[in-house]
């Protein structure tokens, strides 16, 4: 029993210690874009090494126009592929949702991002659009 808790320690610790620079990248790209956006809460996870999904809870900015608001996603996203050091990214997800408990309007799904790499080193950022999916009616009988 002892020698199975012994084995289960260790290979927790070797994960913890070969997956490390993950969560560093992680954290040090969230403090970046609390610092550059002025936000207290924001949240980066990394699905992979080539996608990420941001979350910024913050009222005021929960509560912008749509287009206010896309502008603001997008900046985001570029910010996070400028700043992502570990590859090149293939998708950015945002979601900005509110801080605070008063209510959930203004929080909506996650817009997804592409970037689009230049050679000239510039990006390009493409909001990916979900088809629309048309849903059949049901028809009285």
């Amino acid at each position: 029993m002892l020698r199975n808790v012994r084995f289960s320690a260790l290979c927790i610790c070797a994960a913890v210690i070969g997956c490390d620079a993950l969560p560093k990248i992680q954290f040090e790209l969230q403090s970046d874009i609390q610092r550059e956006f002025h936000v207290t809460n924001a949240l980066v996870m990394v699905v992979d090494t080539t996608n990420l999904v941001l979350a910024i809870f913050d009222d005021a900015r929960a509560s912008l126009d749509p287009k206010e608001r896309a502008a603001f996603e997008e900046e985001v996203a570029r910010y996070a592929t400028v700043h992502y050091q570990k590859a090149k990214l293939k998708s950015i997800a945002v979601v900005v949702g509110r801080a605070s408990r008063r209510g959930q309007a203004g929080d909506g799904a996650p817009t997804l991002f592409v970037p689009e790499y230049h050679p000239d080193g510039t990006v390009r950022m493409a909001p990916f659009r979900r088809p629309s999916v048309a849903t059949p009616v049901r028809q009285k009988p």
